[in-house]
């Protein structure tokens, strides 16, 4: 496990986020808390994007191929799928651009942009 310097841009059509702290870096996880919601990224085959609060999301991501995912809050679970447009993966950064779908309709495009370097 590695502590790690991030940089994590989140831009929607409506507002663009930005995450600038301290994660932690344990195989191919990257896990850090941005305000009050703890972020977990796993680059795999399938890259997945867990976000845990008050809610939990679960995005899973593959370039060109739609993926079912979930919304969990306390009113239940909306079943999601994404399909992500673009992935580029460098050696400690990736990007991905990806679309939300619930109920066949598109909620929203979002690009994830992630940098990361160890902390020294």
């Amino acid at each position: 496990m590695s502590k790690i310097n991030i940089k994590a841009i989140l831009k929607s059509n409506e507002e663009t986020h930005i995450f600038q702290g301290k994660g932690i870096k344990k195989d191919s996880q990257i896990i850090y808390l941005d305000e009050n919601t703890q972020t977990k990224i796993t680059l795999d085959n399938i890259i997945t994007i867990e976000r845990k609060s008050n809610y939990h999301l679960i995005l899973n991501l593959k370039k060109g191929i739609k993926l079912k995912g979930k919304y969990i809050n306390n009113y239940g679970t909306i079943e999601l799928e994404t399909y992500a447009a673009e992935i580029i993966k460098k050696k400690n950064e990736i990007q991905i651009t990806y679309t939300i779908i619930a109920n066949k309709e598109v909620l929203d495009t979002f690009t994830y942009k992630l940098k990361f370097s160890l902390d020294t």
